[in-house]
């Protein structure tokens, strides 16, 4: 059976040349499942592996204008969402803009 999302909360988060964890911006009592994070500004890089942050040359890239779609119903995206981190991918600070679905 699928699930119904929908849609609790939105956050914006500047990203810069210091990685940033999404689990800093989130209620872990929450334990959000589902996320879509929308890229603006500039080019991200991200990972989501537990004691690892990307780096400028290290990560899946985002472009400006690119995102990331964890929001299939069928799915439980908890372990990518409180583990992923982001650091900006080039000269200019980007801003994820995330909406959180349950």
């Amino acid at each position: 059976m699928t699930e119904t999302l929908n849609q609790r909360d939105f956050i914006a988060i500047p990203v810069s040349g210091t990685p940033v964890s999404l689990s800093d911006f989130l209620d872990p009592s929450s334990r959000w499942k589902h996320v879509h994070i929308g890229v603006s500004g500039g080019a991200v890089r991200w990972l989501a592996i537990a004691n690892r942050a990307p780096g400028p040359n290290d990560g899946s890239y985002i472009g400006s204008g690119g995102a990331l779609d964890w929001s299939n119903p069928e799915v439980d995206y908890s372990g990518l969402i409180y583990n992923a981190k982001f650091v900006k991918a080039g000269a200019a600070d980007a801003q994820l803009e995330i909406a959180l679905f349950w």
